[in-house]
């Protein structure tokens, strides 16, 4: 496997029937992963090792997360060999679910089997509870939700401003369900957009007596390097935070359509290239 520098890493080790006489055990160990590439498409790298003295041949992974809703599962003809040496297995994890409740252990399901054996074995592997990496990914999610709950933030229309960029607005509406004042407390450009506040930059707020607000704002090139380009992997994220009712802000991000994406994408590359 190709090593990269991840943007997120928080490892569980899982062991499958290591030291174990059953016929159905195998020397397989496992960490939940998330490099960059897997946290755009919203996935986990289950990386599997083989601990054993004879290679060991994987079918398919399954995630059971009982935090999340719609996990899918990833057919594989992977091939673990002797040493350890890790071989990664993409998985979606699916949408955080955010009704409290009491939630069974994680696990992972492997088919696998032997590369000496014509059998396949399905292996259950518990993940530790609580979960780090899981903990962090529903934190994320359930925060995104209470911000929509509360407020709907959307890009305005653009107006192409030739080489100064393309102008525009984040309109700022409070929700029915929303209590107290919401207050949007910033705003974030990305690796390749510059944001820039002509009347001034967030903190503005919505209440039950004027439930919308607009911010205007100016977006140029961060950057026109062939390496941001080549390796950015989220051009349209940008971050926007929320406090709700005076508690700590919240992050979630500015829902970007086609329209957004083909102002941005065009100003960009009129400008760069």
């Amino acid at each position: 496997m190709r090593a990269r520098t991840p943007m997120v890493m928080i490892s569980i080790l899982m062991l499958a029937g290591c030291g174990s006489d059953s016929p159905a055990s195998l020397p397989i160990s496992a960490t939940a992963e998330q490099w960059r590439v897997h946290e755009v498409n919203r996935q986990l790298a289950i990386a599997l090792h083989d601990n054993g003295p004879t290679p060991i041949e994987v079918s398919r992974v399954e995630p059971v997360l009982p935090s999340f809703e719609g996990e899918t599962p990833a057919d594989t003809d992977a091939l673990l060999p002797v040493g350890g040496l890790r071989v990664d297995v993409p998985v979606g994890f699916g949408t955080g679910g955010c009704t409290p409740a009491t939630a069974a252990p994680s696990q992972v399901i492997v088919t696998a089997r032997l590369a000496t054996a014509t059998e396949w074995q399905t292996v259950t592997i518990d993940l530790p509870h609580p979960n780090p990496l899981l903990d962090k990914l529903l934190a994320a999610d359930c925060a995104a939700e209470k911000v929509r709950q509360s407020v709907t933030v959307a890009f305005g229309p653009w107006e192409d401003l030739g080489p100064d960029g393309v102008r525009g607005s984040l309109e700022v509406t409070r929700t029915a369900a929303a209590t107290g004042t919401v207050r949007v407390t910033e705003l974030d450009g990305n690796v390749l957009y510059r944001l820039a506040f002509p009347s001034g930059p967030p903190p503005v707020a919505v209440t039950a007596g004027s439930p919308t607000t607009r911010i205007p704002l100016v977006v140029t090139p961060l950057r026109c390097d062939p390496h941001a380009f080549a390796e950015v992997k989220k051009p349209f994220e940008f971050p926007v935070h929320v406090a709700l009712d005076g508690r700590e802000p919240l992050v979630s991000t500015v829902p970007v359509d086609e329209d957004d994406k083909k102002a941005l994408d065009t100003m960009l590359r009129r400008i760069c290239l």
